[in-house]
C-alpha cells in the first residue's frame, strides 16, 4: 500500500489542448526547413505551466513496482566513473545495463538497446546547435511531462530494427525500458519526476510526431489530469537508480508506461553541484513460447 504524503509543490509543463488538433496531428520537427517551404513551423505544440505535487519515495521504494506502477527505484553500483567515451558507455556500462535488466526484471529474453542520451544543467552551446545524432552531446534535461515512444512507434522500430526477425518478435511481449542514473552524488537542482501510469487516463494522452533528418517516430505528451499522481526521489545520487517503462504489450499488466520530467527544486541549497545523468532505452523482449 503506498502511503500518503503533502508532497513538493512544483511546476510541471503539460500539453494544452488546442483545436488546431482536431484536424492537424501535434508535431515537432528537428531539422532544418527549407527556405522555399511555405510552411516554416517546426511545431505546433502548445503547453501550460501546471502546479502538481510531486511525492518523495526515499524509504519507501519498495512500495512501488515495475508492473504495478510502470517504475521502480533500486540501487546499482557502476565500475565506470567517466561517462564522456562513447566507447566506454558502449562497452562497459551498456553491458552493465543489460545484466541489471535480465536480474531485476522478469522474463528476458533479448535485450536491444536502441538510444542511450546524457543530460545536465550547464547553458546550452553559444550557436544554439545540438546534433541529436551525436550521443556524446549533453542535452538539457526535459521539463515536458511525456512518454518516449508511443505505441504505433515501437511497432515502427521493431520492424525497422529487426526487420526478418519482427514478425516472430512481436509474437511475444514487449517493452521498452529506460535505466535512468544520476552521475552526481545527489541530484538537487534538477530532479526527475516520474507518473504512477495507473494514475493516467487514456484521454491524457496525445500523439506527437517527432521528425529527425534519420528517423520520424512519436511520442506521447500528458495532459493535465488531477488524478495523476507524480513521485521522485529525494537527493537521488549515483547507485539510487531508476528503471521504468514507456510500453509493454502485456495485456494483464496495469503499469505499462510511466510518464515523466525534469522540474526546477523550488528549495535547491544555494551551492550545488549541477545535475548531470544518463538514460539507457532499451527494448526487451520476451519470446512467444514463454507466454504460454
Amino acid at each position: 500500500m503506498i502511503m500518503a504524503d503533502q508532497g513538493l509543490m512544483v511546476t510541471l509543463k503539460f500539453l494544452d489542448w488546442q483545436e488546431l488538433y482536431e484536424t492537424e496531428k501535434p508535431f515537432q520537427i528537428f531539422i532544418n526547413i527549407p527556405d522555399e517551404a511555405e510552411d516554416k513551423r517546426t511545431s505546433n505544440l502548445v503547453f501550460e505551466d501546471v502546479e502538481v505535487a510531486v511525492h518523495d519515495v526515499r524509504g519507501r521504494e519498495k512500495d512501488f513496482d515495475l508492473d504495478a506502477n510502470g517504475f521502480r527505484f533500486l540501487k546499482h553500483s557502476s565500475i565506470l566513473d567517466d561517462f564522456h567515451s562513447k566507447a566506454l558507455i558502449e562497452d562497459i556500462y551498456l553491458p552493465e545495463v543489460e545484466a541489471l535488466l535480465r536480474k531485476e526484471v522478469e522474463d528476458v529474453d533479448k535485450v536491444f538497446f536502441f538510444d542511450w542520451r546524457l543530460r545536465n544543467t550547464l547553458p546550452e552551446a553559444t550557436n544554439g546547435i545540438i546534433d541529436l545524432n551525436d550521443l556524446t552531446n549533453w542535452l538539457r534535461p526535459v521539463m515536458h511531462v511525456h512518454i518516449d515512444q508511443s505505441p504505433h512507434a515501437v511497432l515502427n522500430r521493431i520492424k525497422l530494427q529487426f526487420k526478418d526477425e519482427a514478425q516472430q518478435l512481436l509474437k511475444g511481449r514487449v517493452r521498452i525500458i529506460n535505466v535512468w542514473r544520476p552521475l552526481v552524488d545527489a541530484i538537487q537542482d534538477w530532479p526527475l519526476a516520474i507518473c504512477d501510469g495507473t494514475t493516467v487516463s487514456p484521454d491524457d494522452l496525445v500523439e506527437t510526431d517527432h521528425v529527425r533528418r534519420q528517423y520520424t517516430g512519436s511520442t506521447m505528451y500528458l495532459k493535465h489530469n488531477d488524478s495523476q499522481r507524480f513521485y521522485y526521489m529525494n537527493g537521488q545520487g549515483k547507485d539510487d537508480v531508476l528503471i521504468f517503462k514507456n510500453f509493454d504489450s502485456k495485456r494483464s499488466v496495469k503499469g505499462k508506461f510511466a510518464p515523466h520530467a525534469s522540474f526546477q527544486h523550488p528549495n535547491p541549497p544555494k551551492e550545488r553541484v549541477p545535475r548531470e545523468s544518463i538514460e539507457v532505452r532499451a527494448i526487451v523482449f520476451t519470446y512467444s513460447k514463454k507466454l504460454g
